[in-house]
Parts: structure tokens; C-alpha cells; sequence
């Protein structure tokens, strides 16, 4: 079996965790694009934020040819994402190139992707919800599965959440995901209610920090 390591993600490898984004995520991206696939700016554009609001909480795992072969998204301050979009002029960016057509999709998907993050914000913002860390996004190439990539990539997160001193981290997955709710309670997640978006439900899953 092929050998892997874990590492901090680099600006050079965000098209790379955009299309491993989009090859894991099929479905939920075409829902929220309309029914078709949007072009490679629209996704990179998004990671390129996430990225640049906390970089050291961007995890990588690659293989010995350099291929990137998972991603796991676990920042602790997401205040900063917020002032990111706004203060670092990435929604006027976004919103120049929606116009100008380089995102390949139109005015209902922008809808559908706004009422579902207000639904999160919602949610989110519930008491007895609230985390003060997340993970944001966590994927595995298809032929890499079944190697523990995604709990390496989770354990390398918990090491950061501790030397941040987060308390609580919060996830969402879709409860048909059972190998990926599996691999969430071996590392100490435990169910905490669900939320809603317009593709169904999310099942909420807390860790806690003594």
C-alpha cells in the first residue's frame, strides 16, 4: 500500500483541494449550481478564502508522487473569514466575475447558496449549538479511501484545536453518510441535533475540549 503524509496546505495547492471538493461533493454542487457543473474559478475562488482567512488550519494529505489525495478545513477563528470576504474585497471579486460570466452559472443558484448559508448562520447562532472551532470540509480521493487518510487528516486537526485552546468544534454531515459519521465517533464526535438546507438534512456532530 502507497504511503501518504499530512502537511499544511500552500496557495499553490487550492485548485487542486477545489477539484477534489467538487469530485467528492458531485451532487451538492450541481444542486446548488443549477443542475451543472460551474467553472474551476467558481470553487477555487471559495477555498482561495478560506484558505487566506486562517492558512495554518488548511491540512493536506498527499501522496509519494506529490498528488494531492485529501483536505481537511478546520479553522478556530471564523471571524476572520467574514472580514476576510469584506475586507479584503473578495465579494466584490466574486461578484465581478459572477457577472462577467467566469463562474458558468446564473441568479437562482447565487439564491440557493445564500439561503442556505443564512440557514447555517441560523443554526450556528441556536443556543446549544455554537462552537467556537469547525470543520469546515473534509474529503478523500475516491482510490485513496480506506487508508485512514481522513482520520489522519482529523487527528492533525485536533492537535490544532488544542494548541488554540478551542473548547467545542462543530461539524456538519449528511446522516446517510455513515462511513463518514463512523470515522467521526471513533475520534470523539457525538451527535448534537440537525439542521436543514435545501438539499435536506445535516446531522450536527460536537467534540468537546477539557
Amino acid at each position: 500500500m502507497s504511503s501518504y503524509w499530512i502537511t499544511r496546505a500552500q496557495p499553490a495547492d487550492i485548485a487542486a483541494i477545489a477539484r477534489l471538493f467538487t469530485e467528492s461533493f458531485l451532487s451538492s454542487v450541481l444542486h446548488h449550481c443549477g443542475g451543472r457543473l460551474p467553472k474551476p474559478q467558481a470553487m477555487e475562488d471559495v477555498f482561495s478564502l478560506v484558505y487566506a482567512a486562517e492558512p495554518e488550519a488548511a491540512l493536506i494529505a498527499k501522496d509519494e508522487t506529490g498528488r494531492l489525495i485529501g483536505y481537511c478545513f478546520a479553522p478556530v477563528r471564523l471571524e476572520r473569514l467574514w472580514r476576510k470576504a469584506i475586507t479584503g474585497g473578495h465579494l466584490i471579486k466574486w461578484a465581478w466575475r459572477w457577472l462577467t460570466g467566469q463562474y458558468g452559472f446564473g441568479l437562482h443558484p447565487v439564491k440557493i447558496i445564500i439561503l442556505n448559508k443564512l440557514a447555517f448562520l441560523r443554526s450556528a447562532a441556536t443556543p446549544g449549538k455554537a462552537a467556537n472551532a469547525r470543520i469546515l470540509s473534509v474529503a478523500v480521493a475516491a482510490d485513496a479511501r480506506g487508508r485512514g487518510i481522513a482520520s489522519a487528516l482529523m487527528v492533525e486537526a485536533d492537535a490544532y484545536f488544542r494548541q488554540q485552546q478551542a473548547r467545542r468544534v462543530r461539524l456538519e454531515v449528511r446522516p446517510d453518510n455513515h462511513s463518514a459519521i463512523r470515522v467521526y465517533e471513533k475520534l470523539g464526535y457525538y451527535s448534537g441535533g440537525t439542521t436543514y438546507d435545501s438539499q435536506g438534512p445535516w446531522l450536527i456532530m460536537f467534540k468537546d475540549f477539557s
